[in-house]
């Protein structure tokens, strides 16, 4: 997709010039990076230019967080740590998968990656995967059996979204529905979760899967809605297919689906406050998002943070 079709998948916009605070180097140039670099230097640059690792890690925190919460096993930390880890991972050799699906298209788009410049490459890229899917395997088996099979319906789901169900020019030219074929995976992570925290099969896990799959719908569509001057040659968006106003109205529309279902879920756990949260989120999200004159970065902005709200209301129904 030039940009990945999964949610979640880029909540940092690429730049041409990337900083980081801790880790490895304290300060990188991204722009100066060669090929020449060391292994985990590159590996490094490009987690910080395609997988921004604190962003990630914030949100692969509150998701798994708010579905042990609501699951009943808040106190169950190593588990929900397991759990994460097999959820950040997950997503992680999704942006690989993503990396190998669109090669041809990015390298026309956008010249000043790393892996279009050749300081990382496919080949590299997927033996990282291979050793993250390796250990999702083995730290969901440590969980239960039943989370083992979860992880494994991901597996089979994030690899059908590799060659995109064998519909991959059908889907290409028709956008919302390449974002919505690929949105299931959030749904299957969501179950992964509630089976790593034993929680029981009824109406709160319907929500949690139901709230957090449309959230990051609405997630997915925001970050790919621009005013026309700030649109990328070569790559679709939402904005550029559908209309700046249009686009804006499916995101309030995902939105006030994703309000109701946590107040679906608020009222069966009898908290007020929380629907009534989950509304005004809705109406918050109608005043910004419906103006076309919204810049990019405020309408992604504004699907970022009514996401972390959504898992902030669904651990806080605990």
């Amino acid at each position: 997709m030039g940009d990945p079709k999964h949610p979640w998948v880029e909540l940092v916009a690429d730049s041409e010039r990337s900083v980081c605070t801790g880790y490895l180097p304290l300060v990188m140039d991204l722009l100066t990076l060669q090929v020449n670099a060391p292994t985990h230097k590159r590996v490094w640059g490009y987690l910080l230019q395609r997988f921004p690792p604190a962003a990630y890690t914030v949100l692969v925190g509150l998701f798994v967080w708010s579905g042990f919460s609501l699951a009943g096993a808040a106190e169950a930390w190593l588990d929900a740590g397991i759990a994460a880890v097999v959820v950040w991972l997950v997503f992680f050799h999704l942006r690989v998968m993503d990396e190998h699906k669109d090669a041809d298209a990015d390298r026309e788009s956008y010249p000043d990656r790393l892996l279009t410049r050749g300081v990382v490459t496919l080949p590299l890229l997927a033996r990282l995967a291979a050793v993250a899917i390796v250990i999702e395997a083995a730290a969901a088996w440590t969980l239960s059996e039943r989370a083992l099979w979860v992880w494994v319906a991901c597996l089979m789901f994030t690899l059908a979204m590799r060659f995109e169900f064998g519909l991959g020019q059908w889907l290409r030219d028709r956008l919302l529905a390449y974002a919505i074929s690929h949105n299931p995976v959030v749904a299957l992570l969501s179950v992964f979760i509630w089976v790593a925290a034993d929680g029981p099969v009824d109406r709160s896990l319907a929500g949690y899967a139901g709230a957090v799959s449309l959230g990051s719908l609405a997630f997915e569509l925001g970050r790919k809605i621009h005013l026309p001057q700030s649109e990328v040659p070569g790559v679709d968006s939402y904005s550029l297919v559908y209309g700046r106003a249009r686009a804006g109205w499916f995101v309030v529309a995902i939105r006030w689906c994703t309000s109701l279902t946590i107040m679906w879920v608020a009222w069966a756990h009898q908290s007020t406050p929380v629907a009534g949260a989950a509304l005004l989120s809705a109406v918050i999200a109608t005043v910004i998002l419906v103006n076309p004159r919204r810049s990019g970065n405020t309408v992604e902005l504004t699907a970022t943070v009514l996401l972390l709200l959504d898992f902030l209301l669904l651990g806080l129904l605990a």
